[in-house]
């Protein structure tokens, strides 16, 4: 189902971020307690800062550890324009396209000469658009853990939005969100990390997609399929 195989790509996000490392046993893990050895006011800013980017677009490299102890890699570059714009060009292991208009989302492989259109992203995954676009706030979220990486000095908060499963967050020393990890009701966990990062909103223009003549598209809204 291309739903599906559309939420292991992206769920999380992001997509999303800077490299999450394990933390040491040197360095200081501990449950969040109201007053007591937190940094939520860190946390507050940080989405205050991503609620207020107008957009960015940075590199990435995903891993999809599944539960049968297989794994696959991914890695191309991401743009996000607020509000509920965004491109997956994916490069590696092959050559694929998610692109959202805040409408309707393409899935295009050039290879196999194919296009779908697919529902909107707020009717797959609501939570991930909500990160993506800079709407989670600090009241919608519940802490559970956190965590520091003492030597690249970032913060690691796993947290919960509403009913949707735990996620962890990683956010540089500057507040940029710099990972996602996140593990679905089957046991896959889907890590992503972003580099190369630029915070200037990325043009309109390139988050429109019209398929290439001759190639194939596939309506999954109806089921119908169009030339």
């Amino acid at each position: 189902m291309m739903i599906r195989k559309f939420l292991i790509l992206v769920w999380g996000v992001c997509l999303l971020f800077s490299m999450m490392l394990p933390v040491s046993a040197a360095e200081q893990v501990f449950p969040l307690a109201a007053g007591k050895n937190d940094n939520s006011k860190f946390l507050k800013k940080s989405l205050e800062k991503l609620s207020n980017m107008a957009g960015f677009n940075c590199h990435f490299d995903q891993r999809i550890a599944y539960d049968d102890g297989s794994s696959q890699s991914y890695s191309g570059e991401l743009a996000v324009r607020k509000p509920g714009r965004f491109r997956w060009q994916y490069r590696q292991p092959y050559e694929q396209l998610y692109i959202g208009d805040g409408k309707v989302i393409w899935h295009y492989e050039a290879d196999l000469m194919q296009a779908e259109r697919l529902s909107d992203l707020e009717s797959v995954d609501p939570v991930v658009m909500r990160l993506l676009d800079g709407r989670i706030e600090f009241s919608d979220i519940h802490v559970l853990r956190q965590e520091h990486d003492e030597r690249l000095n970032i913060w690691l908060y796993q947290v919960q939005i509403g009913d949707a499963p735990a996620v962890w967050l990683g956010f540089s020393k500057y507040g940029d969100l710099s990972s996602v990890e996140r593990q679905d009701v089957l046991g896959n966990s889907n890590r992503m990390t972003l580099s190369t990062c630029s915070f200037i909103a990325p043009a309109a223009n390139l988050f429109s997609f019209t398929p290439p003549d001759g190639v194939e598209v596939l309506d999954l809204r109806t089921n119908n399929l169009t030339k």
